[in-house]
């Protein structure tokens, strides 16, 4: 069981002076307490400008076309149970304004994530209602 969703990474870029060891956490996909987020460390890559991108998938069954330059894509299809925990490492590396964004693929159509700040901190976002009824 689990809640089938699209995960997107949204302008989660890394930080300059962090680039270095967010590169030598995805290649070596290990560190204190990453276990539980182990299949997003093998999926994830730093494109050329430092933002945190996914390896497209072999079946070819992405939510959006792969990169003719890298072959990636923003987000991924999956039952993300560790969503937090990869929003709670990627905090202290994501310049102001990255976000995590899931999206519900079941029937609901739910919308949910969180939002870096930059400076390490993080908070939760979810998809509400704006404005007045027109």
């Amino acid at each position: 069981m689990g809640y089938e969703s699209s995960l997107h990474l949204i302008d989660v870029k890394i930080k300059a002076e962090s680039a270095a060891e967010v590169s030598r956490v995805l290649k070596t996909r290990s560190g204190r307490g990453l276990a539980p987020i182990r299949y997003f460390l093998e999926r994830a890559v730093l494109n050329s400008d430092g933002f945190l991108v996914f390896k497209s998938s072999d079946d070819g069954l992405d939510p959006y076309v792969p990169d003719t330059d890298d072959g990636t894509v923003p987000a991924l299809y999956g039952k993300w149970h560790e969503a937090e925990q990869i929003a709670g490492w990627l905090k202290q590396y994501s310049e102001k304004g990255g976000r995590i964004v899931l999206h519900s693929i079941e029937g609901d159509g739910n919308a949910w994530g969180w939002e870096f700040d930059g400076r390490g901190r993080m908070r939760k976002m979810t998809f509400r209602p704006i404005g007045k009824w027109e």
